[in-house]
C-alpha cells in the first residue's frame, strides 16, 4: 500500500509541475505577443509619421515654383556664322554670367578670343529675378524670368551672359548682344538681345524645336539657332536667317536633397531595424 501511496504522489507531483511549466510558457508567450504588439503599434505610428514627415522634407527640397529655371547654353560655328553675312562677321569673345557687371564694348576683355572658325559654348543659368533691373552706368541688365512652365506663351525667361562681334576689317566697329531674353509668340520661340544702341532687338530664332516638361512639371527646351528677322542684328549684318549657325539648349538643373532628409532616412531606418531585433530576442 505505501508502494501504490508513493507512486500516487510523484505522480500528482509530476502532473502539478507539468501544469506549472505550461504556465510559465504561456505567460511568457503572452508577455512577448504583448510587448510585440505594442512595439509595432508604436513603430507602425513612427514609421507612419516618420514617412510624411519625409515625404514633406521631399516635397521641399524637389519642388519647384512653376516659373522656368535651370541651365541654358549657347553653342555656335562661326563659320556659319561668318557664311551668313557677305562681310564674314563672326563672335570674336564671350562673356557668362560672372562678367553681368562688366560694360561690354570694342576693347573689353576677359573673355575668350575666338577666331572665324572656332565653335564655342556660351554656358548661363535661367535668371530667378521677376523684375529686370538696370545698371544703367554700363548700359547691362538682369533681365527678369516672368514664365510659367505650363504656359510658355506668355512671358520671358531672362539670361545672363554676352556675345560680341568684332568688325572683320578691323576698323574698330563691333557689334554686342547681352542680357538675353527668351520668349514664345505665335509658335515662334525668339531670343533677344539688349546690347548697346539696339536696345531690345531680336538676335536668334529657334527652328526644330523640342519642347517637353518633366515628370516635375518643369521646362526643357532645344533647338537649333538662326538669325532672328526683323529690326535687329541679321537686319544690321544683311545676314542670311534661314541657316543653322549653332543650337540653344534649356534644362532644369539637379537640385541636391538636403543632408537633413538623408540623416532623418537613415535614422528611421535603424529605429525600424532595432524594433526587429528586440522581437526577434524576445521570441
Amino acid at each position: 500500500m505505501d508502494i501504490w501511496q508513493n507512486y500516487h504522489c510523484k505522480k500528482e507531483q509530476l502532473k502539478q509541475l507539468q501544469l506549472y511549466n505550461k504556465f510559465r510558457f504561456l505567460r511568457t508567450t503572452m508577455k512577448a505577443i504583448t510587448f510585440n504588439y505594442q512595439n509595432s503599434f508604436k513603430a507602425k505610428h513612427v514609421l507612419t509619421a516618420g514617412v510624411l514627415a519625409l515625404t514633406g522634407l521631399l516635397a521641399s527640397a524637389t519642388a519647384s515654383a512653376s516659373l522656368v529655371s535651370g541651365n541654358a547654353s549657347f553653342s555656335i560655328n562661326n563659320a556659319a556664322v561668318a557664311g551668313t553675312n557677305a562681310s564674314g562677321w563672326f563672335f570674336d569673345s564671350y562673356w557668362g554670367a560672372g562678367s553681368n557687371g562688366v560694360a561690354i564694348n570694342a576693347s573689353t576683355t576677359g573673355g575668350p578670343v575666338l577666331t572665324s572658325t572656332d565653335e564655342f559654348t556660351l554656358s548661363t543659368s535661367v535668371n530667378t529675378n521677376t523684375t529686370t533691373t538696370a545698371d544703367n552706368g554700363i548700359d547691362r541688365t538682369l533681365q527678369a524670368t516672368t514664365m510659367d512652365s505650363s504656359n510658355t506663351s506668355a512671358g520671358q525667361i531672362g539670361l545672363s551672359g554676352a556675345l560680341r562681334m568684332g568688325e572683320p576689317t578691323g576698323l574698330g566697329g563691333y557689334l554686342s548682344p547681352y542680357d538675353f531674353n527668351l520668349t514664345k509668340a505665335a509658335g515662334v520661340w525668339t531670343i533677344f538681345g539688349n546690347g548697346a544702341g539696339f536696345g531690345n532687338a531680336p538676335v536668334f530664332t529657334l527652328s526644330s524645336v523640342n519642347e517637353s516638361l518633366n515628370t516635375s512639371g518643369e521646362l526643357l527646351l532645344s533647338g537649333d539657332l538662326q538669325w532672328a528677322g526683323g529690326f535687329g542684328y541679321a537686319l544690321v549684318l544683311g545676314a542670311d536667317t534661314s541657316t543653322v549657325i549653332g543650337s540653344f539648349n534649356l534644362a532644369p538643373s539637379a537640385v541636391p536633397v538636403p543632408a537633413a532628409v538623408w540623416l532623418f532616412g537613415t535614422g528611421l531606418v535603424g529605429l525600424i531595424g532595432a524594433g526587429k531585433r528586440k522581437k526577434v530576442q524576445m521570441v
